[in-house]
């Protein structure tokens, strides 16, 4: 999720990100773009810029914009012509927007035009708006003009909203107006939010609004959106509000793992979580992972638990992983352990794997080893792994390790797979791994 200060900042990035897009759209040629009214006027004389005689004729200048093929100037050309023509006489300028075929161009223009008229005359915007604008990129006008009258005045942009019909307009309007009112009035917006009739009305401006509280309050702001939101409003509300809790006071952050629905969202909060905790108190923090679902979501919050730890004591990470009860999680942490202690030593890393008494925790962990420790030396880490007794972990680690060295340096890996005494098949398969042509 954005920061508070991006997301104060959307409505206007929002209406310049369209503007780019759509001067991308013209960079067909220009045979099958439209042309737009007075499109059959004469050619531009040689060498005249696009603005000349706009002061005459504003609507030459809009043909000579729509005749120049390069899509940054023509979209510049067009929007400083079409904008003094709005400046000078906005009904002349509607009159030729309302003939300009649908695309680049016309929301160019409408978008122009309608921030002018709102500053003067919102309610003849938003009629305006309701007839004309049509697509997505068009509705952009609804963000920027609520954000703007919110900030003004929070309660009257509230009572227009009743003239905003389409439901992605409404939806556009509805968090633009929530994102100002907030900054001015953070119990206002949230009650006026919570009191909207329509569900979708009020899912996006209560999301709006509770992205803000997260960053004040995380904890009032999870409990909100528990009770208020649901799917995909909810979900970037919560991670917003764990991740600012999690850095605040990671402690309070896990207690509220557990409570959140099993899936996505649980699970990236539990591996966020667990890092900060162990950080911060990792006897606590192993004691809270015991909380949580069994299964991937406390394997992988585990692991994460254990870069943390292993970086600070790997002897005592170690230990704890070692004395883990046979199964799939011993399976997962003694190859993550495997991995971060072969970084600093492969051999001592090796020797450990080698007492893990789970066989299916000791292959795994041996064939982390050899990968880990290819990173950095993939000849040792070769030699090393050839060297493992004849089976299933010494192939899995050789061709881990092998393929690093390929990536590395593949002639030396290749020469040494040719004079190795190692069985055919397997010089086989290691070479296939490696990839064509290497």
């Amino acid at each position: 999720m954005s920061s508070p200060t991006r997301r104060r900042v959307w409505p206007i990035a929002l209406v310049g990100i369209v503007l780019v897009l759509l001067a991308l759209w013209w960079i067909r040629p220009p045979e099958n773009r439209p042309a737009g009214p007075g499109a059959a006027a004469a050619p531009a004389a040689p060498g005249a810029t696009p603005a000349a005689g706009a002061e005459a004729d504003p609507s030459s200048a809009l043909v000579a914009a729509l005749r120049l093929t390069e899509p940054r100037p023509r979209a510049r050309a067009f929007g400083t012509a079409f904008q003094t023509w709005v400046a000078r006489d906005p009904e002349a300028a509607l009159a030729y927007l309302r003939k300009l075929p649908r695309g680049a161009e016309f929301t160019s223009g409408l978008l122009l035009l309608l921030e002018h008229v709102g500053r003067t005359d919102p309610d003849r915007a938003l009629a305006l708006a309701a007839e004309l604008a049509a697509t997505r990129d068009d509705f952009a006008f609804y963000s920027s003009f609520f954000n703007r009258l919110g900030t003004e005045n929070a309660a009257a942009a509230a009572a227009r909203l009743g003239a905003v019909t389409s439901p992605l307009a409404r939806e556009f309007a509805h968090r633009a107006l929530a994102d100002a009112w907030v900054r001015t009035d953070p119990a206002a917006a949230l009650a006026w939010a919570r009191g909207l009739a329509a569900p979708a009305d009020r899912a996006a401006a209560l999301e709006s609004v509770l992205l803000d509280l997260a960053r004040r309050d995380p904890l009032q702001a999870v409990q909100l959106a528990q009770q208020s939101l649901a799917g995909p409003g909810l979900e970037r509300t919560v991670s917003a509000a764990l991740r600012q809790l999690t850095v605040a006071d990671p402690a309070a952050a896990a207690t509220l793992v557990p409570l959140l629905p099993p899936g996505d969202l649980q699970l990236r909060a539990a591996v966020d979580v667990a890092r900060a905790f162990a950080d911060r108190d990792t006897p606590a923090a192993l004691s809270w992972l015991e909380t949580l679902p069994a299964g991937r979501t406390r394997d992988l919050a585990r692991n994460n638990l254990l870069t943390s730890w292993a970086a600070r004591e790997p002897d005592a990470a170690a230990r704890y992983t070692a004395a883990l009860p046979p199964g799939p999680a011993l399976d997962s942490a003694a190859g993550h352990v495997a991995a971060l202690l072969a970084a600093r030593d492969p051999l001592a890393a090796a020797a450990w794997a080698e007492r893990l008494g789970a066989d299916s925790a000791r292959s795994g962990a041996l064939v982390m080893v050899a990968s880990a420790w290819a990173q950095r030396e993939p000849a040792a880490a070769v030699a090393w792994s050839a060297a493992l007794p004849a089976g299933a972990t010494r192939d899995a680690a050789l061709a881990g390790a092998h393929s690093y060295w390929m990536l590395r340096d593949a002639g030396a890996a290749r020469a040494w797979l040719e004079r190795t005494p190692l069985p055919t098949e397997l010089k086989q398969r290691l070479q296939a791994a490696a990839g064509p042509g290497r």
